[in-house]
């Protein structure tokens, strides 16, 4: 498991000390993240232009990656998420942005759906 989570930047070992060791809960946590809609509310919101909406689910994804150690999500969400912060909007790097995220959160779903 591991190594598998590592190969989309999670620093296991940091991230395990945080949930007490439990390996079984931080496995429980990551499926749950996986049900999670904030992520799919994110993409709509992008694709629809609804900017403050976005920077809701923005922030909500970024809390969770972090909270979950998901840092190859998090590079991405963390730049989006100021992206869509305040005006004046740029769009180009907001959709840029969303791209990675896409691609990281998508990476990161096969690894735990392996798990």
């Amino acid at each position: 498991m591991k190594e598998k989570l590592q190969t989309v930047g999670v620093k296991y070992d940091e991230v395990l000390k945080r949930f007490m060791g439990k390996e079984d809960f931080y496995l429980r946590m990551l499926k749950k993240f996986l049900d999670d809609k904030n992520y799919e509310g994110l993409k709509a919101a992008v694709e629809e232009k609804r900017w403050t909406d976005a920077f809701t689910y923005a922030h909500t994804v970024k809390g969770l990656c972090g909270n979950l150690g998901l840092d190859g999500i998090l590079e991405y969400a963390v730049p989006l998420t100021d992206e869509v912060r305040s005006e004046p909007y740029d769009e180009e790097k907001i959709v840029g942005y969303m791209e990675q995220v896409t691609r990281m959160y998508e990476q990161t779903r096969e690894v735990i759906l392996s798990l």
